[in-house]
């Protein structure tokens, strides 16, 4: 005679299944955070890993074919670095035979922020050097063009917005300009590295300290980076 499965036996079943759910279902939840804050940190990282490499590349041509003492300015938390950046209507700076670096401008006059330059063009290779958005070293120091200049080789007369304007005489370069913003860090006013929060640039003595730290949802992950400038 086949016997059936009793009350209390049916109770235990269906309690040694709750229990088996409530265990799976804890750890999908805790794989799912897990997997979360990976992804996270991952993202925060992944950021100020972009945001390194631009660097630790613009540091590395930083100069080399300019003025030694134009090469690298801090003002507040936004960071210049002398050079050409690579575009598709720039080469970069070009190493001419007949016109050997130093490569700079000079400042021929200077009046409610517009500076007028002896040439735009400081390598002589036919392309503008200066564009809305650049920075500019001079010896006043550093500056950024505004966004309404329109680049050419006859607009020697460049908007800029300074602390301090360069005055009649100073040498000028062109720049790269990094900037922390609302929603990352920009370059050239061009958004470089999202989730980056704190953009810190310090020169003390020789030596270039970036600290940065990007945040994304309730993870953050920091990173400092050390170079000489001379």
């Amino acid at each position: 005679m086949e016997k059936g499965v009793g009350l209390v036996e049916l109770l235990v079943g269906l309690a040694c299944s709750s229990i088996l759910f409530l265990a799976l279902y804890q750890f999908y939840q805790v794989s799912a955070v897990t997997h979360q804050e990976m992804r996270e940190a991952w993202y925060c990282m992944q950021s100020l890993r972009q945001a390194s490499i631009q660097l630790n590349a613009d540091l590395v041509q930083c100069g080399l074919l300019l003025p030694q003492d134009l090469k690298i300015a801090v003002q507040g938390s936004e960071l210049f670095i002398a050079g050409v950046p690579v575009t598709s209507e720039n080469p970069g700076i070009s190493i001419s035979l007949t016109n050997p670096a130093p490569y700079y401008a000079l400042i021929n006059s200077s009046v409610q922020g517009v500076a007028i330059l002896d040439t735009v063009d400081i390598d002589n290779d036919s392309h503008a050097d200066f564009w809305a958005g650049l920075g500019i070293l001079s010896e006043s120091g550093p500056c950024v063009v505004d966004h309404n200049y329109s680049r050419g080789l006859a607009n020697k007369s460049i908007p800029l917005t300074c602390a301090i304007m360069p005055v009649q005489g100073n040498r000028a370069v062109p720049a790269i300009h990094y900037e922390l913003k609302g929603d990352g860090l920009y370059r050239n006013n061009q958004l470089l590295a999202e989730a980056v929060v704190l953009f810190h640039p310090t020169i003390s003595g020789n030596d270039l300290t970036l600290h940065m730290r990007s945040r994304y949802h309730g993870t953050e992950k920091e990173l400092s980076l050390s170079t000489p400038i001379q």
